[in-house]
């Protein structure tokens, strides 16, 4: 759950995630700090329920038992509201009025003390904290196209530094990357202007995509997957259709993604710690 619940937090925040889902904002027992949970979606009204399947043991129940204050992201808008638990009402029948038989099957599953929560959502919240909402997802854009920018700089020094050290030409890289947008270009100069292009366009673009998905936790370890992935999709599906990438000596263009994912894991935590003001503006799970 280390693993999905940063990755579905971030598919909400995209606006990518089902309906089925929501996120619960708590405030930390001991940290005073805003902490997400993925939740089965459980609005009825102005009433949203959770069955925690793991009871009082729960890290969210037990932030709730110290503050009560909460906020739900369902519909793509924040709503707050109070929270408590409500030890006399039947999980499984609440599950059952829920309606999401995916979650209850799974929280059925892996609970071992079931216990309904109820939060009471306050009225004429829901479009201040969509606008909020609105904001973060602006912030998250700023964040990769930062990212993007200096990875664009940065991420291509190891191929360089091989290159120079190798006595290559350190800008064939540049002139490979140009024939995706000139495949039938010759002129060395055109190439690398275009290259210029392709290098600069899909860094900000492949940065964008994860300051949406990166976690609040191990961000450049995070980071340095996703690289990797995205190396596998450049290099192993894109670049192979043209001669002049699949020439490249492959090591130092992986070490070339791998620093890229570095560089945006590092720019993107290092904002998110320059952004979180106050305890409501962002956070990461119990």
């Amino acid at each position: 759950m280390h693993i999905v619940n940063p990755l579905v937090r971030s598919a909400v925040s995209a606006g990518v995630a089902p309906p089925s889902i929501a996120i619960l904002e708590t405030t930390g027992r001991r940290s005073g700090e805003p902490r997400r949970t993925p939740v089965g979606n459980g609005l009825d009204g102005d009433t949203f329920w959770i069955v925690a399947e793991h009871g009082r043991r729960a890290a969210y129940v037990r932030n709730i038992e110290a503050n009560p204050g909460v906020r739900v992201k369902v519909g793509g808008a924040w709503r707050r509201g109070t929270a408590r638990l409500v030890d006399d009402d039947e999980p499984r029948e609440r599950q059952r009025r829920i309606g999401r038989k995916l979650n209850a099957a799974v929280v059925r599953a892996m609970g071992t003390e079931l216990l309904s929560v109820r939060i009471d959502l306050h009225t004429g919240t829901s479009g201040r904290d969509g606008l909020r909402a609105g904001g973060e997802r602006v912030e998250v854009v700023r964040d990769g196209l930062t990212a993007g920018t200096v990875a664009a700089v940065l991420s291509g020094l190891p191929s360089t530094v091989d290159a120079l050290v190798r006595g290559a030409d350190p800008l064939e890289a540049g002139a490979a990357a140009g024939t995706l947008l000139l495949p039938s270009e010759l002129r060395t100069g055109r190439l690398l202007l275009a290259g210029v292009a392709v290098h600069l366009a899909l860094s900000l673009g492949w940065a964008l995509v994860l300051a949406f998905v990166l976690p609040r936790r191990a961000t450049i370890a995070s980071g340095v997957t996703g690289g990797l992935a995205i190396a596998a999709l450049d290099l192993g599906l894109v670049g192979r259709r043209f001669p002049r990438v699949r020439a490249l000596p492959l090591p130092p263009q992986i070490a070339d993604h791998v620093a890229f994912g570095v560089v945006v894991g590092a720019v993107v935590r290092q904002r998110r710690g320059l952004d979180q003001r106050s305890p409501q503006d962002g956070g990461s799970p119990t």
